[in-house]
């Protein structure tokens, strides 16, 4: 499943009372860190593929994703927008030259 397909599954998850009381929390932490993931053009990514096997680029948008998702108060975030280290798709998405 991608990070994509997930992020719908549980935005439509429909839980009972006695679940969403246990499962709230957990299940909007899910959701906003599925987002996050999806906003920085990680939504290809499938939930199987091991860590070590992502590019630099896509290890460096899931920390990115980390750590907005952390809700820090108080942190300034400088971000540019590089074309070195990109996979090839957001290179071209982005209209970044190289």
């Amino acid at each position: 499943m991608t990070v994509e397909g997930a992020a719908v599954f549980f935005r439509e998850l429909k839980l009972s009372g006695a679940e969403a009381a246990i499962a709230d929390k957990l299940v909007e932490e899910l959701r906003d860190r599925l987002r996050f993931l999806n906003e920085v053009g990680l939504e290809y990514l499938t939930l199987d593929r091991l860590s070590s096997t992502f590019e630099r680029g896509e290890a460096q948008r899931i920390q990115l994703a980390t750590s907005l998702g952390s809700r820090l108060v108080g942190t300034l975030y400088v971000l540019d927008e590089p074309s070195i280290g990109l996979h090839s798709r957001d290179t071209e998405r982005s209209g970044a030259t190289s």
